[in-house]
C-alpha cells in the first residue's frame, strides 16, 4: 500500500479511536442534551479545581522563593497525567484488543493501525499536560519577566513533556499486563495493593491535617512551596530531560529545548515502530491466560446450596475485578481506617488535634460536646457502609453471561439474594474488624454496637434498594464496566441516598441527644438503621416476587 493510501486509511482510524476514548470517558451521542451538558459541566468543574489548586501551588513556590523550580514541576505534572492515562487506557486499546481479528484483517499496514491506536493517547496526554502546566507557568511568569522566547519555550515544553513518559509507560503497561494475565491471582494482588494505597492516602491526609493545624495560611502556603520545590529539584536530578526543559524556560537554552524535543519525538516513534514490528506477538502476550496444570479429580463431597454457590461466585467476581472492588468497597476500607484511628488516638484527641481538616476544638469544648459526639459517631460508620454497594451494579455486570442468570434453575429471590449476601459478607467483615478495633481502643460497648448497627443497617438497606433498581432496569449492553460501576443509576441512587440519609439521621441523633439525652439518641441510632434495612429488604423482595423479564425469573 502506498503512503497516500496509508494516510487515507489513517484518518478514519484516528477518528474511530478518538471517539472510542471519548465514549469510554462517558461522552457519547444519543445520551440526551441534558446528560451531555452535565458531563461537560462536570469536566469543566474538575478542570477548574485542578487549575486553581496548581495555581495555589505555584504561588506558594513563588512565595517560598522557589520559583525557579516551577518549570521542572510543570513538566512533571504533565508527564504524570499522561502516564496515568496510558496505564488506564493502553490495555485494550493499544494491546490486548478484543477486536484484534478484525484489526488484523484490515487492508492497511500494521504500523498504520498501531499509530492510529497510540496517537489518541498521546494527543489526550498533551491536552492534559497543557491543562495542568498552564497555571504553574502562569504563576512562574508572574514573578519573572515573561519574554516571548520564554513563553514559547514553556508552551513547547507543555506539549512535548508527556510524549516520552507516555511511550515508556506503554511498554511498562504491556509488561505488567503480560505478567498479570499469566498470574491466576493478579486481581487479588492488585486489589490488596490498591487498598493499601487508599489507606496510605488517608493516613497521609490525616497527618498533613495534623501538621498544618494551628498554622496560618501564609505559613502553610510557604511550607507547601518548599515541599514542591524539593520535589522539583529531585525530579530534575533523577530525570535529566526535566532539567533540559527547565533550562529552556528559565534561561532560554536552545540546546536544552532541542535535546528535549528530540527525545520527546524520537522515543514515541521508536516505541510505535517496535510495537508494529511485533504486534501479533504483543497482543498474544497481553491476552493469553494463565497456564493451567492438570489437577487430580476432586473427591466427591456434599453439594453446596444454590445460594451459597451463587454467593461465592459473586465474591470471586468482586475479587477478580479490582476496579469494581475499589469503587464499591472504598467505604469499607475507610471504615476500618476510621476505627483504627479512633482506637489509636481516641475521638477526643482527633477532634482536638486538628487532624480532621476543618475541625479543631479545644479539650473543654470536646468534653462539653461528649453526648453530641457519641450521637454522631455511629453515622460515620453508617456513611461508610452506605458507600459500599457491590450489589448495586451486580445484575448489569452479568452482561453477555446474563442468559446463565436468567436460565438458572432457581428463583429470582435466590439470584438476587446471593448478590446482596455477598455485599453483606464484605460489609460484615469490615464491621467486625472495626468493632474489634474500637473495643480494643476502649470505646464503650454500647457505642460500638451502635456503630456496627449503623454500618450494617445502612449497607443492607441501600444495597437492597440499588439492587432492586438494577434488577428492574439492568444495563446488559455496556462496553466498559465503569458505565455501570461508576455511572449507573442504581449505584448513584443508592450511594447518594445513603449519604444524604446518613447526614440527615446524624443530625437527628445529635438533636435528640441535646434535647432528650444520650439514651434517646442511642435508640435513634439503633432503630433508624434497622428501619432502613427493613425498608430496603421489602423493596428487594417486592422486585423478586414480581419477577424479571426472561425465562427462569419467576418464583
Amino acid at each position: 500500500m502506498s503512503d497516500l493510501d496509508s494516510g487515507r486509511a489513517l484518518r478514519p482510524l484516528l477518528s474511530l479511536q478518538a471517539r472510542s476514548l471519548l465514549y469510554g470517558l462517558g461522552l457519547r451521542r444519543g445520551r440526551g442534551r441534558a446528560r451531555l451538558l452535565g458531563s461537560a459541566a462536570l469536566v469543566a468543574l474538575l478542570a477548574a479545581v485542578a487549575i486553581a489548586y496548581l495555581w495555589v501551588l505555584g504561588s506558594g513556590m513563588v512565595a517560598a522563593g522557589a520559583a525557579g523550580a516551577i518549570p521542572a514541576l510543570a513538566a512533571l505534572a504533565g508527564s504524570l497525567a499522561a502516564v496515568a492515562l496510558v496505564f488506564v487506557k493502553a490495555p485494550g486499546t493499544v494491546f490486548g484488543c478484543r477486536d484484534y481479528d478484525l484489526v488484523a484483517a484490515l487492508p492497511v499496514p500494521v504500523r498504520t493501525v498501531v499509530l492510529a491506536r497510540t496517537a489518541p493517547l498521546y494527543g489526550f496526554g498533551v491536552a492534559l499536560s497543557a491543562l495542568l502546566s498552564a497555571p504553574l507557568h502562569a504563576a512562574y511568569f508572574s514573578s519573572v519577566p515573561a519574554s516571548p522566547a520564554a513563553v514559547a519555550a514553556a508552551a513547547a515544553v507543555s506539549v512535548l513533556a508527556p510524549l516520552a513518559p507516555a511511550a515508556v509507560a506503554t511498554l511498562v503497561s504491556l509488561a505488567l499486563t503480560s505478567v498479570a494475565v499469566r498470574f491466576r491471582h493478579a486481581g487479588a494482588v492488585q486489589l490488596a495493593l490498591s487498598a493499601l494505597l487508599v489507606v496510605a492516602v488517608v493516613a497521609g491526609s490525616l497527618a498533613l491535617g495534623r501538621a498544618s493545624s494551628g498554622v496560618d495560611d501564609a505559613a502553610a502556603l510557604v511550607a507547601m512551596g518548599d515541599v514542591a520545590g524539593a520535589l522539583s529539584a529531585a525530579v530534575a536530578s533523577a530525570y535529566p530531560p526535566a532539567a533540559w526543559a527547565a533550562a529552556a524556560v528559565r534561561e532560554g537554552s536552545v540546546a536544552g529545548l532541542l535535546a528535549f524535543a528530540a527525545l520527546s519525538l524520537a522515543l514515541p516513534a521508536l516505541v510505535t515502530l517496535a510495537l508494529a514490528a511485533r504486534y501479533p506477538s504483543v497482543n498474544a502476550a497481553a491476552t493469553s491466560g494463565p497456564r493451567r496444570c492438570a489437577r487430580p479429580a476432586a473427591t466427591p463431597r456434599g453439594a453446596a446450596s444454590p445460594l451459597r454457590a451463587l454467593t461465592v461466585k459473586e465474591l470471586r467476581r468482586v475479587g477478580s475485578m479490582p476496579f469494581y472492588a475499589l469503587n464499591d468497597c472504598a467505604g469499607l476500607i475507610l471504615m476500618v481506617a476510621a476505627a483504627g484511628a479512633i482506637a489509636l488516638f481516641g475521638v477526643d484527641a482527633l477532634l482536638a488535634s486538628g487532624v480532621v481538616n476543618g475541625v479543631q476544638l479545644d479539650v473543654r469544648t470536646v468534653a462539653a460536646m461528649r453526648a453530641q459526639v457519641d450521637a454522631a459517631l455511629p453515622w460515620v460508620f453508617g456513611f461508610c457502609g452506605a458507600m459500599s454497594l457491590t450489589a448495586g451494579p451486580s445484575v448489569s455486570l452479568e452482561a453477555r453471561a446474563s442468559w446463565l442468570m436468567l436460565t438458572a434453575p432457581v428463583g429470582a429471590g435466590a439470584v438476587l439474594g446471593s448478590k446482596l449476601l455477598a455485599n453483606l459478607v464484605l460489609g460484615g467483615v469490615a464491621a467486625a474488624v472495626s468493632a474489634v478495633a474500637l473495643l480494643a481502643g476502649g470505646t464503650a460497648p454500647l457505642l460500638v454496637l451502635q456503630c456496627v448497627v449503623a454500618a450494617v443497617g445502612m449497607l443492607t438497606g441501600f444495597a437492597s434498594v440499588a439492587l432492586a433498581i438494577d434488577a428492574s432496569r439492568p444495563n446488559l449492553s455496556w462496553t466498559s464496566p465503569s458505565e455501570v460501576v461508576k455511572r449507573g443509576l442504581p449505584v448513584m441512587v443508592g450511594s447518594i441516598g445513603g449519604v444524604l440519609a446518613s447526614f440527615g439521621l446524624a443530625f437527628l441523633s445529635v438533636t435528640v441527644a441535646g434535647a432528650l439525652g444520650p439514651a434517646a439518641s442511642a435508640a435513634v441510632n439503633l432503630a433508624a438503621p434497622a428501619a432502613c434495612a427493613l425498608g430496603g429488604l421489602a423493596t428487594l423482595r417486592w422486585v423478586a416476587r414480581r419477577g424479571l423479564p426472561g425465562p427462569g425469573w419467576g418464583e
